[in-house]
């Protein structure tokens, strides 16, 4: 049964409200729908607190978020390694950016932890001396949805106006920590990297499921006409991706590498629209794959898995060009020598890192293309057959899958 309370919650609220606050009442509810987050279990945590002090109360409305209660997903997750760097990431890393970023007296609103949800505390055991994830390992947020913050339909994507404040956002969290590697490699070596450790993939799902993932692009590219005149060069791909898998991609090129969300796509950002309907703000969410790799990685990936394609065909010059320059503004800010980060130097990269990113890319489509409804199953009574019953697939993952390798091949990246 997934796990409904979260232990000592006053001494992870101190960690950023200070030892005086009191919890005096606390009530949660299980916000993690059947086929969706399976990397962890998500709380409404609505809390009641005073000040010892001055005896004022007030109450705060978080998400507490803590690991599969299934087994099989904490494998799948690699829980023991991805949830510890998270912990880590919100403890150690952004708090060691947002510092240089005060030194080098960037505008508060333009602070990294900004991009993401405020964190109220963290850790991995109510141990200590414990750094091990265990059972009482948490992580408390504030509750963005209580702010307007959505999470987009995972079957549509991003029109423009989200696409464009998202790669902005992303270009400025990809910025800063290159900041930090190029002024401070030591505090980069030893805040930033230990979030970033190797963490495993798709190879400990049993075979039959990984086999799953493996097959749905084939199967569904020789169901389009549309990709016939492909099929061999996505079949290269597909080899190519299952010989060498992306989580163990070689380190970047220099000076390009970064610490990469390494899954950022829909469901893993939430957008705030205005009364029009355009979106205003988004903040980046769910930091356990963390991976030093190139920005482009990053870039690459949230592009084809999470942009309509049509927006993403009648934009994409603008869309580089866009996150190009934010990246730029971001590095300007601590007066580094841009000439290596030129737009040629830019593209240069791009092009090589985006072909080792497809197979990524493609395999993903099938967790984001999943129909809705098909999947009853709550994450603590999670079978394998939800991710590899062949029903979980239809007319959405084609189209999808179609519009994306299309997309692809105008770049010249098949």
């Amino acid at each position: 049964m997934a796990k409904s309370k979260v232990n000592n919650v006053g001494e992870l609220l101190t960690q950023s409200l200070g030892e005086d606050v009191e919890v005096l009442e606390e009530e949660t509810a299980v916000l993690t729908a059947p086929g969706e987050h399976y990397g962890s279990v998500m709380l409404a945590l609505n809390v009641k607190i005073k000040r010892k002090k001055s005896g004022l109360k007030g109450d705060l409305h978080l998400v507490a978020k803590l690991i599969p209660a299934n087994e099989m997903l904490r494998l799948a997750f690699d829980i023991p390694v991805t949830f510890k760097k998270e912990v880590f990431a919100y403890k150690h890393t952004i708090p060691e950016l947002v510092a240089l970023q005060k030194e080098h007296r960037v505008p508060e609103e333009q602070f990294i932890d900004n991009l993401l949800p405020k964190c109220f505390g963290a850790r991995v055991s109510v141990d200590e001396n414990k750094n091990i994830v265990d059972e009482d390992a948490v992580l408390i947020f504030e509750n963005l949805k209580l702010q307007g913050f959505i999470t987009e339909d995972r079957l549509k994507g991003f029109d423009l106006s989200a696409t464009r404040v998202i790669l902005q956002d992303l270009a400025r969290y990809h910025a800063v920590p290159i900041a930090l590697k190029l002024l401070k490699p030591q505090a980069f070596k030893e805040k930033v990297l230990p979030a970033t450790v190797s963490n495993k993939g798709l190879e400990q799902l049993p075979p039959e499921v990984g086999t799953t993932f493996h097959n749905a692009i084939m199967e569904g590219a020789r169901e389009m006409p549309e990709l016939q005149p492909y099929l061999a060069q996505i079949q290269k791909i597909v080899d190519d991706g299952a010989a060498n898998p992306f989580v163990n991609r070689s380190n970047p090129n220099e000076p390009w590498g970064t610490m990469c969300h390494a899954d950022f796509w829909v469901s893993n950002t939430m957008i705030q629209k205005d009364q029009t309907g355009r979106t205003v703000k988004n903040k980046i969410v769910d930091l356990q794959l963390l991976r030093y790799w190139s920005c482009c990685c990053d870039l690459v990936f949230f592009l084809f898995t999470s942009v309509i394609n049509t927006i993403l065909d009648e934009h994409f010059d603008d869309f580089l060009r866009l996150y190009h320059e934010t990246f730029l503004k971001t590095l300007a800010d601590f007066r580094l020598d841009l000439a290596p980060f030129s737009w040629e130097n830019f593209l240069e990269e791009l092009n090589e890192v985006a072909p080792t990113e497809l197979y990524h890319v493609l395999i993903m489509l099938k967790p984001i293309c999943t129909e809705k409804g098909k999947v009853t199953n709550s994450s603590e009574e999670f079978q394998d057959s939800d991710w590899s019953r062949k029903d979980l697939l239809g007319p959405n993952h084609r189209r999808k899958l179609k519009d994306t390798v299309l997309s692809i091949q105008k770049r010249g990246w098949l």
